[in-house]
């Protein structure tokens, strides 16, 4: 049986029995959601790819203390929250500029793509920018909140789980952070 061919739980449970190769799949399969999460609840942190790292050093030395009847999306976003906060609390300044890229596929202004409209390109990266700034700028647990159930599709008992709060708790918040964003878009038109 393939890796991609069993489940997170299955991949956790392995790793915890020593396959070290369960957990790299782990690893692929989360790293790019995870590190969105983890860049954008640290307001685009240059320090993002360090805790993800430390995120997953920690699942990796207690995923023996996994549950496979948990979901293990949930178990490691907790982690990755924890290692967050834990980061927020060492460091005080959090105001690095974010902008979205993928991971495989760095953002290189230097390098034009000439297929493209460039006032088009400028312009969405101009919106981009200003969403961005406008997500940024909302309180911690509503940001959080709006990211992993909005931003990350995540479903409202998971982001409730991760965030150890009631599922009517993050309905609110998202609402909160919707009116929110809303009431700054109307201002700019």
């Amino acid at each position: 049986m393939h890796n991609t061919e069993r489940t997170d739980a299955e991949l956790a449970v392995a790793a915890a029995g020593g396959e070290e190769r369960a957990f790299t799949e782990l690893m692929r399969r989360y790293k790019e959601p995870l590190y969105r999460y983890v860049h954008r609840s640290m307001r685009g942190n240059e320090d993002a790819y360090d805790v993800l790292q430390e995120a997953f050093t920690a699942a990796w030395r207690s995923i023996d203390r996994y549950d496979p009847s948990r979901k293990f999306s949930t178990w490691i976003y907790h982690i990755a929250l924890n290692k967050i906060r834990d980061h927020g609390r060492k460091r005080a300044v959090r105001s690095f500029f974010f902008q979205a890229a993928p991971l495989e596929s760095p953002d290189r202004p230097d390098i034009a793509d000439h297929s493209q409209n460039v006032q088009d390109d400028y312009e969405h990266r101009d919106e981009l920018n200003r969403v961005s700034k406008m997500v940024d700028a909302l309180p911690d647990k509503l940001r959080q909140t709006f990211t992993l159930q909005v931003l990350q599709d995540m479903p409202q008992s998971e982001v409730a789980e991760i965030l150890g709060v009631s599922i009517k708790a993050v309905e609110t918040r998202v609402y909160r952070a919707r009116k929110i964003l809303q009431e700054q878009v109307e201002k700019l038109d």
